[in-house]
């Protein structure tokens, strides 16, 4: 689209921002807001920004042991014009980031992903369709706003939440993110919604664009649109089950029709692939401390936390879902039930990806797939039980590492483990009332 053509889409739309939107480290939505009348100059030559922004920790803080310090050069970024989408009183983009010499930056996971994705291309002739499950809750002076249970028909109507959701699903729709199911979920106001599939770089972004939409039209009702994790210690806590398939010449990758489960041979070892990077890649799908306050040992939490996968099994980390009878060899895909929204979703596909390709690679085979509850299975590992074990298993896992690429990792563990220190240092409600009489 030719500048003039833009210009002239936004002003007819009675816009006079434009958002460029990008995800730090942390996994935090990062903005910068230009004036159209620079539009021109934006397209083509971007808006310079510190580099030591990506390093920042979610309460605000600098990393302090990364190297993309107060010192470091700025990185330009550069709205991707292609995602460019009118949500008045803003025109929102996603940016790319590139190197004072006009090069893509090493540090940029959305480029990243991409030349992941064009790599598998070229070698495996194979492309991931995938799709991300939004859970939130929606709380005004954070609290629910409703009590209402699992897909209780009363969790779609009063107290104007009928009014937020279906604004918010034809936001979505009018900027090309199909809205295929809206869910009451289990806890009190607590909604999920399913986008329809994708490649992983527009589901990347698509997971950018609803955070940033739904917490703009929430403030239009005076809700908060919450992502936590675990916001409440009483409610279940709000995922972000990564559901992937692979395909190639037109046929589902893991798909086999002879097989019990309907999985191929390069399907099981796509799982094994993560199966054995099951801990390391933990950190990455769940990368805060209140992540792991969703990923407790309670059946009644539905919250994952055994390595292994099974036939709609929501109880392992990796579930095999039920096909629709009619289009078994098109459903057929994994969900990986660890992650949450806290994740940096280009990190988050970049990791899953290379563990599965790793299986593939390696011929590996996976085990039996879990039939029972897995959470009274006491044969089977678990997943990292807390972020600094989640960590250490990352900085263990050398192959993972080197797969993704060590720079990327460090600057994560840099942001993630001042995070944690930073947690470490706080003295909670709890803490006080437990010990003050000591």
């Amino acid at each position: 689209m030719e500048y003039e053509d833009v210009l002239k889409k936004l002003k007819s739309s009675g816009i006079d921002t434009l958002k460029i939107d990008f995800v730090d480290y942390g996994g935090f939505i990062r903005s910068k807001e230009e004036d159209i009348d620079e539009l021109e100059d934006i397209l083509e030559n971007g808006t310079n920004t510190a580099k030591a922004i990506m390093n920042y920790t979610p309460s605000g803080t600098l990393a302090r042991i990364g190297s993309l310090g107060v010192n470091s050069d700025d990185f330009t970024l550069v709205p991707d014009i292609d995602t460019l989408s009118l949500i008045p009183p803003f025109a929102i983009t996603i940016g790319k980031m590139y190197d004072k010499t006009g090069k893509p930056w090493e540090y940029d996971l959305r480029w990243q992903l991409s030349n992941l994705l064009s790599k598998i291309k070229r070698e495996f002739n194979i492309d991931f369709i995938s799709a991300f499950e939004y859970e939130f809750y929606v709380t005004k002076e954070n609290k629910p706003i409703n009590d209402v249970s699992c897909y209780e028909i009363g969790g779609y109507y009063g107290s104007l939440i009928d009014k937020f959701l279906i604004e918010l699903k034809n936001t979505l729709k009018s900027i090309g993110i199909g809205v295929m199911k809206t869910l009451k979920e289990c806890g009190p106001s607590q909604y999920e919604f399913n986008i329809k599939h994708s490649d992983p770089i527009k589901t990347s972004d698509s997971l950018v664009f609803f955070k940033d939409v739904s917490k703009m039209i929430g403030a239009k009702y005076n809700y908060e649109i919450n992502f936590m994790p675990k916001p409440f210690k009483e409610y279940p806590g709000s995922g972000l089950h990564l559901n992937l398939s692979a395909w190639s010449k037109g046929n589902n990758v893991f798909y086999d029709e002879k097989d019990d489960l309907k999985i191929s041979e390069t399907g099981y070892s796509f799982i094994a692939g993560i199966l054995e990077h099951a801990k390391a890649l933990t950190a990455i799908a769940a990368p805060t401390v209140n992540s792991y306050k969703r990923l407790v040992r309670i059946p009644d939490m539905w919250a994952p936390v055994k390595i292994g996968y099974g036939p709609n099994n929501r109880s392992t980390i990796l579930r095999i879902p039920t096909p629709r009878f009619s289009s078994i060899s098109r459903d057929l895909r994994l969900e990986y039930r660890v992650p949450d929204a806290a994740s940096n979703p280009y990190l988050l596909f970049i990791a899953f990806i290379s563990a599965g390709l790793d299986g593939i690679e390696r011929g590996l085979k996976s085990p039996k797939p879990v039939n029972d509850n897995a959470y009274e299975n006491k044969e089977l590992e678990e997943i990292p039980r807390d972020l600094n074990e989640a960590l250490n298993e990352l900085k263990k896992d050398t192959v993972l590492i080197n797969l993704i690429g060590d720079k990327i990792i460090n600057e994560f563990i840099a942001v993630k483990k001042q995070e944690l220190e930073e947690y470490n240092t706080i003295v909670t409600n709890w803490e006080f009332n437990i010990y003050k009489n000591l």
